[in-house]
């Protein structure tokens, strides 16, 4: 016989009491300004750092490709394209 949720449910004793604190975790490092995002600095676990973007990089979410006044300074962008049936990612680099 096939047991259901409900009959597992029954089944469970009541909830136990709640435990103690663990130790505090590595986190995030200190500080970091507006703009800045945190990134890893190697393969290394907890080796990350705050780091500014590139204010040359604008990111598009559009139907249509970014006009001209849009990409004024920028030698790179991307631009996911939300038109049609699907979703497509462009990239461009710079390089020609």
């Amino acid at each position: 016989m096939a047991l259901f949720w409900t009959q597992l449910a029954s089944l469970l004793g009541p909830p136990g009491q709640i435990g103690p604190p663990g130790p505090q975790g590595v986190g995030v490092p200190a500080g970091g300004s507006t703009g800045q995002l945190l990134r890893k600095r190697s393969a290394a676990d907890h080796d990350s750092e705050w780091a500014t973007t590139p204010a040359a990089d604008p990111l598009f979410i559009q139907g249509s490709a970014p006009s001209a006044q849009q990409l004024a300074g920028a030698s790179r962008y991307q631009w996911w394209d939300t038109s049609g049936g699907a979703l497509t990612l462009y990239i461009e680099d710079g390089v020609n």
